[in-house]
């Protein structure tokens, strides 16, 4: 299992990634931070609805394998309430959403049709 720190790092190097344009989230990336959102954010439950919702092609992202090794942390109840799972917490929140602005505002651009989620 992956410690806080690790994936702490992964969060940080995909929103340094979103910030500078090295990473653009596809449609499935952003359907994954959308229900996530919408399940309140950062947990673990959050994370396997998103998962649920964006469907298996979601896999072939960066978000997906990271919001996994976050939800395995926030498991824990005691991890989850702890400073670092705050702060874990926080940091996913915050790519989240630069996930669904990135992705919102490209999908607007290229004016791509959603596909209907199951």
């Amino acid at each position: 299992m992956a410690t806080i720190n690790e994936v702490l790092a992964a969060l940080t190097e995909l929103r340094s990634d979103l910030e500078t344009h090295a990473w653009q989230p596809d449609e499935y990336e952003h359907d994954l931070a959308t229900a996530m959102r919408a399940e309140g954010g950062a947990s673990a439950h959050a994370v396997r609805v998103g998962l649920r919702a964006a469907g298996p092609e979601v896999s072939r992202g960066r978000l997906a394998p990271v919001a996994a090794r976050c939800a395995a942390i926030l498991d824990s109840p005691t991890r989850a309430t702890s400073q670092d799972g705050r702060e874990l917490r926080l940091t996913l929140d915050d790519v989240l959403d630069l996930v669904v602005r990135a992705t919102g505002d490209q999908l607007q651009t290229l004016g791509t049709v959603r596909r209907a989620t199951p």
